[in-house]
């Protein structure tokens, strides 16, 4: 009996850790250093501030951004997600509603014609309302993965706008001259 007990420990022992590993939720992803985030928030990309410009915004709308506001001029284009608001209850405030989304701010400045320097800052704001006040939280976003993805897009984005402006433009062909009616050639 105490050998059939210490065998059934044994083997409970083995698969004690497969069964906390199939439990483990994914690991959550490592947030940067300050400098490590810096370094992943700026870029120089070798093309013009309008083709830079043009495929930032592309790349915040293929992620899934609304409500875009852009100025050229300035070089700003802020951008935020959609939403769902979600009803939250609290023994103090009682009922109110909480809403997280995402804002990004790209700034685009030319150094010289053919190289652009692209600044874009990530932040996760949390809004709550609650008996007719409302306020809202933000956090700068310190993980790389939402940064890698903007990247992804705007590099597509990129290369189509790279390449549109490289290829030369066809002039259209020439339409014959009409000829009146009744005339001979």
């Amino acid at each position: 009996m105490h050998k059939l007990t210490i065998a059934m420990f044994g083997v409970a022992m083995m698969i004690a850790p497969v069964a906390a590993s199939a439990k483990e939720k994914e690991p959550k992803p490592v947030e940067l250093s300050a400098v490590e985030l810096a370094a992943l928030q700026k870029r120089e990309i070798p093309a013009g501030v309008d083709i830079v410009f043009r495929s930032s915004i592309s790349a915040l709308q293929e992620m899934g951004y609304v409500n875009i506001n852009a100025s050229k001029d300035a070089g700003t284009i802020t951008a935020e997600t959609d939403a769902k608001s979600k009803l939250v209850y609290n023994i103090f405030w009682g009922f109110g509603k909480k809403k997280l989304t995402q804002l990004a701010s790209v700034f685009v400045e030319p150094i010289s014609p053919t190289l652009t320097r692209m600044s874009i800052k990530l932040q996760t704001v949390e809004a709550k309302a609650r008996m007719g006040s409302s306020y809202s939280d933000g956090k700068p976003v310190a993980f790389a993965e939402p940064y890698n993805a903007f990247y992804a897009d705007f590099e597509k984005a990129l290369s189509v706008r790279t390449a549109e402006a490289a290829a030369p433009v066809a002039e259209p062909a020439a339409t014959p001259a009409a000829i009146p009616a009744g005339s001979t050639q």
